[in-house]
């Protein structure tokens, strides 16, 4: 609220978009009101959660990646080994799937989804957004996730929340046993700090 004939808004920011009402009132009723609508606009800014994603053969995973752009931008997934866009294939490749999430007028979520991967499905995956004033994207490093013995992968790399889910929900005949302690560990610990804790433990016993 502020008072007065003129509200200037110095140093903008984006949360300073939206819609603001003058009022004006002299205590005799109706008052009066105008509307204006104020955009701030920028270069997008674009982020990935996870850019080292490990995931095994045959499993589904989820590319997560936001962005904040204004004006509108024209926002994609590619593949850094090839230019084209993969918002063109979705037609005609049914593993693929973008789905896009508005949080508000500046901002949404775009993810990929690949579905059963195969050994051509690793690579390197670029989020991208351009609009008026510029271009930005943010890169993920999609990798093969080796399950060993004990249920989990040698290297025990950063797994995206999706990517570890799915691991987990692997067929039975798909998925090597695991005893009822690490069982327990996966129930409970989030994926990364379930390999940080196998890799203290493996340093440990070599000593």
């Amino acid at each position: 609220m502020f008072r007065g004939e003129t509200l200037e808004l110095g140093h903008v920011q984006r949360n300073d978009m939206g819609a603001y009402y003058c009022i004006a009132s002299n205590g005799i009723p109706p008052t009066v009101s105008r509307r204006y609508h104020v955009e701030v606009h920028f270069i997008p800014q674009v982020k990935v959660t996870n850019q080292l994603v490990g995931a095994p053969l045959g499993s589904d995973v989820e590319l997560q990646c936001y962005i904040e752009a204004s004006p509108k931008a024209m926002n994609s997934w590619y593949r850094e080994d090839g230019n084209s866009l993969l918002s063109d294939k979705l037609s005609e490749d049914p593993k693929l799937r973008v789905s896009e999430t508005v949080m508000n007028e500046y901002s949404l979520w775009i993810n990929l989804t690949i579905k059963s991967l195969a050994l051509g499905d690793y690579g390197t995956y670029v989020c991208a957004s351009v609009n008026a004033l510029g271009k930005m994207e943010s890169q993920v490093s999609l990798h093969k996730l080796e399950l060993n013995m004990n249920g989990f992968g040698a290297e025990e790399p950063m797994v995206s929340g999706a990517a570890w889910q799915r691991a987990r929900n692997l067929p039975a005949r798909a998925r090597p046993a695991a005893s009822h302690a690490q069982y327990c560990l996966t129930q409970h610990l989030p994926p990364q700090l379930y390999a940080l804790l196998l890799t203290v433990i493996r340093y440990i016993h070599t000593f």
